[in-house]
């Protein structure tokens, strides 16, 4: 994922964020960040040293900075932008920081407080787990070696040796791998290519337009049952008919493509432990029952369990790839984006202690995965981006719609009515973040 970000010239980052509708014990919340500090998300990324080395994880040294807290209050209204702003901060997931925590007071009373990760050292599991270990004051030993000096460089050497060495076998497998799956792959698809980019784009910053709401868990399961369905159901549902209203359709039907949780058990320390999972969905399954889609969706997520996860097994190929290579192989994976996928991101059960970074529950929380600002031109070749995150927290399913699509949503104002239509169209009522 690193190196994808590098060639690709874009960094895709995991946002919490919490409101508070009063001020907050800015005491409780920086013990909270120091605990952050000594837990999963107290890594970095360490390049190796040898041209045929792989990446490892490094100890990252904790914030020796206090909690920064601005005084100036801002106007409700500047929320999502102040949101996006904190988005935008320096990280850098090799030197650090690879992870912001950041607070902001308003003129109504409320307080939000925004925590940024790389998605090259978490995914949204990994966070979720990171900040209930915090909350609860757990703090958990390094298992990574520091950031390499001079010093250090011997030893690290003689450590990428001995895993190149021990990596060998898988290298191999990984070889024959990908020479079957050369030899078995099907021909050119016939998939339409990405549209030209319009003469129109250009090298203007995007920052992909974002709504949040909560809808009562009551009213969600209701509208569930009423449909045959259970709760992830519906949500794949409700993520199908947003790529159709988005115009993301293929052939009369839309691609969802939909992580799957590959850790095994609390010691896993992946980044992102988890499997694609792509299920087709034709436009009019999402209207009416749900009892089709539901099987579907079950035979898919139990197919993408138990199968192998062959990328992860072509992973010892990486350090023998050349970086031109992997640019360009890179750039070549978008065209599988013709297809005009919508991620589907269901973090399931959230611990309510999530909510409680000050000591107390906060009113609102959130979580999105958004690419950093990227140029315009970039975004247009690409066809514009879909994602709903979806989590439940005690008595509410909180989803984050994030999607920039040419000539239907270019700004939050485009996808907040688009949202508003698409839940009533599910008899589904909900709160803003920012309500």
């Amino acid at each position: 994922m690193y190196l994808a970000h590098v060639s690709l010239g874009q960094h895709a980052v995991i946002q919490v964020l919490w409101r508070y509708l009063r001020p907050m014990d800015i005491d409780t919340l920086t013990r909270f960040r120091d605990n952050l500090a000594h837990g999963d998300l107290a890594r970095l990324i360490r390049p190796a040293l040898l041209p045929f080395g792989r990446h490892q994880w490094a100890h990252a040294p904790p914030p020796s900075a206090a909690l920064a807290t601005v005084e100036a209050p801002l106007a409700p209204e500047a929320m999502q932008a102040w949101a996006d702003a904190q988005v935008e901060l320096p990280l850098d997931p090799v030197r650090g920081p690879a992870w912001t925590l950041t607070s902001q007071a308003f003129t109504d009373g409320s307080t939000l407080v925004s925590l940024v990760v790389s998605h090259c050292i978490a995914d949204g599991v990994t966070i979720a787990r990171a900040v209930s270990d915090a909350v609860r004051g757990e703090r958990r030993i390094p298992i990574y070696p520091g950031v390499s000096t001079l010093q250090r460089a011997a030893t690290t050497l003689r450590a990428e040796l001995q895993r190149i060495a021990r990596d060998a076998p898988a290298t191999f497998r990984a070889l024959g791998q990908l020479a079957r799956t050369a030899y078995t792959s099907p021909g050119p698809s016939n998939t339409p290519a990405a549209s030209p980019v319009s003469p129109a784009a250009d090298d203007r910053m995007v920052v992909f337009p974002s709504v949040f709401i909560r809808v009562p868990m009551s009213i969600w399961d209701a509208r569930a049952r009423s449909r045959g369905a259970a709760r992830l159901t519906l949500l794949a549902s409700i993520t199908a008919a947003f790529a159709e209203a988005l115009g993301r359709v293929r052939d009369d039907g839309v691609t969802l493509l939909i992580p799957v949780n590959q850790r095994e058990g609390l010691s896993h320390t992946g980044g992102n432990s988890v499997a694609l999972a792509t299920l087709k969905v034709r436009v009019d399954e999402t209207r009416g029952g749900l009892y089709a889609l539901q099987r579907r969706l079950r035979t898919t997520l139990l197919r993408t369990r138990r199968e192998p996860n062959r990328l992860a097994a072509l992973l010892p190929l990486v350090p023998f790839v050349p970086r031109r290579a992997f640019s360009a192989a890179s750039h070549l994976a978008l065209g599988a984006l013709a297809d005009l996928p919508v991620t589907c991101s269901n973090l399931g059960d959230l611990p309510k202690d999530v909510l409680q970074i000050d000591g107390k529950a906060a009113d609102r929380i959130c979580f999105r995965g958004i690419d950093r600002a990227v140029a315009r031109r970039a975004i247009e070749a690409r066809q514009g981006v879909a994602t709903l995150f979806a989590g439940a927290i005690p008595g509410f399913i909180a989803l984050s719609f994030v999607a920039y699509q040419p000539g239907v949503v270019t700004e939050p104002r485009h996808l907040r009515t688009l949202v508003e239509r698409l839940l009533a169209g599910y008899e589904l009522a909900g709160e803003f973040f920012d309500a």
